[in-house]
């Protein structure tokens, strides 16, 4: 019985370390339907998101990579991080990518009481809007810190317009994995609708390159495009 048990465990394990997608897709999206983990439908579309920027060199250096494999990106910028590359939300949205907001610092937002989580949401608007004249963006996405998120933090972001954005292909690109595993992974829990969720960091920057000079052009040769994220939630309705 006990072994019973232990094999068990063993394989929710696996599911949820190497599976996540399909865990997202049957479970945690039909019990959160105001999050939106991934888009619906059956067309292989894919839109791509870039956590914790800007970085510094590392942010240009995403944009022409972006650039030369025509893929589109929504970034959720941290407000903190902008002294980074004080020029990064102009020159995105200037290519075309969308924007959204990952609050004021890389800090676990559900942890926050509500004055201080919509302090840290109006400041990164007010930094990011400042960075991005004479562009202009709407606020629509806010990605949580660590991604993490309760009830109340929904309807906060819902009077202020915005919808809480996760993913459902996250390769754990966080931990560093070997390549390979990032590659593996992907082929494994790519799906129609998905939203693949990268980092650009100091440390990950050049690791989310990497990834996608193999990501994109591996996808493609199963039959899936990268399409702006409104693009694909518009899609599903």
């Amino acid at each position: 019985m006990i072994l019973a048990l232990i094999a068990l465990a063993l394989i929710a394990l696996a599911v949820i370390v190497l599976l996540p997608s399909l865990v997202i897709r049957t479970l945690l999206a039909p019990l959160n339907p105001a999050v939106v983990f991934c888009g619906g439908g059956r067309q292989r579309r894919l839109a791509l998101t870039i956590d914790d920027g800007p970085s510094g060199a590392g942010s240009q250096a995403l944009l022409e990579l972006l650039r030369e494999l025509e893929v589109p990106a929504t970034f959720f910028l941290i407000g903190s991080h902008l002294p980074n590359d004080p020029h990064f939300p102009r020159r995105a949205l200037e290519q075309g990518h969308a924007i959204g907001n990952h609050l004021w610092r890389d800090v676990r937002s559900a942890g926050l009481d509500q004055a201080t989580f919509l302090g840290q949401l109006g400041d990164t608007e007010a930094a990011v809007e400042r960075a991005a004249a004479p562009q202009t963006l709407r606020w629509r996405w806010c990605r949580p810190g660590r991604g993490w998120f309760h009830a109340a933090m929904l309807g906060w972001l819902a009077e202020r317009g915005y919808r809480l954005v996760l993913g459902s292909i996250f390769p754990w690109d966080t931990y560093q994995p070997p390549l390979w595993f990032v590659q593996a992974f992907v082929r494994l829990n790519v799906h129609p609708g998905g939203i693949l969720v990268l980092h650009d960091t100091p440390e990950l920057s050049p690791r989310t390159q990497a990834s996608l000079r193999w990501i994109v052009p591996a996808l493609r040769r199963r039959g899936y495009s990268f399409v702006p994220l409104a693009e694909l939630l518009e899609a599903a309705g």
